[in-house]
């Protein structure tokens, strides 16, 4: 674990940890903590989903595993008609730890999970710092076919919105990890440099779930220099779940 952290600390360019304190985030309700400079607000976030716009075009299934058939078979699922090629979610049914992203990359297509491109495997070892095995975690794409300009028009964030608070309410992780900037405004409502400052939830279902953002590995691997405040949020992340 120790390896791993120094690791990570190296590929960062970080050389000290930030806060010592630690406290179980994998419960519902717990409030954030600073991380470096930043102060956050005094209570945490709440989000009420919305209502999309326009009803689904069929009925969406009732598990996770039927969701993941629907998308591969093809099915007019909201995000799955941006291409011809598909990308269900990977990871347990019951998960602790659920990250969601934007929109698969060409080489997860390419080779077929979204664990499997640079992305993935930077994600992995990211996770591993933090003692973390994403095998464990369940991950999910907001789209998930690609479209051709690689971002998710803005008019189609609602209804995206609200099939992946419908698979949230079907995996019903303890946390949630949302990956960039398209993921944070479409589940949040915010850019992801404000909702990186603050822990916020989502309300959906009767359910209240914890959420970190941070930035998607993508983005890390196009500008190295932001690896040093990405490991400050999963730092924070594993402070607070005690791992």
């Amino acid at each position: 674990m120790v390896e791993s952290l120094n690791g990570w600390w190296k590929l960062a360019g970080v050389d000290s940890a930030v806060d010592e304190l630690p406290v179980n985030w994998l419960e519902v309700g717990v409030r954030n903590e600073s991380v470096g400079n930043q102060q956050p607000p005094t209570q945490a976030t709440q989000v009420v989903a919305k209502a999309a716009p326009s009803e689904p075009a069929i009925e969406w299934p009732n598990d996770i595993e039927g969701v993941r058939q629907k998308v591969v078979s093809g099915a007019p699922l909201p995000g799955n008609s941006f291409g011809s090629r598909y990308m269900p979610s990977v990871g347990p049914s019951q998960p602790d730890v659920m990250i969601v992203s934007d929109v698969p990359d060409p080489d997860d297509l390419d080779l077929g999970s979204l664990l499997n491109g640079a992305s993935g495997q930077l994600l992995r070892r990211m996770m591993h710092a933090i003692g973390v095995d994403i095998d464990k975690c369940h991950w999910a794409t907001l789209a998930t076919t690609r479209p051709s300009t690689g971002e998710i028009p803005e008019t189609e964030f609602a209804g995206l919105a609200k099939f992946m608070l419908h698979q949230l309410q079907l995996v019903r992780p303890k946390t949630v990890i949302l990956l960039g900037s398209t993921a944070s405004y479409a589940l949040l409502g915010e850019e992801l440099m404000k909702a990186r400052q603050n822990l916020g939830n989502i309300n959906h279902g009767g359910i209240t779930l914890p959420v970190l953002t941070t930035f998607h590995p993508r983005t890390l691997i196009a500008r190295p220099a932001l690896k040093a405040q990405a490991w400050r949020d999963l730092q924070m992340f594993a402070k607070r779940s005690q791992v």
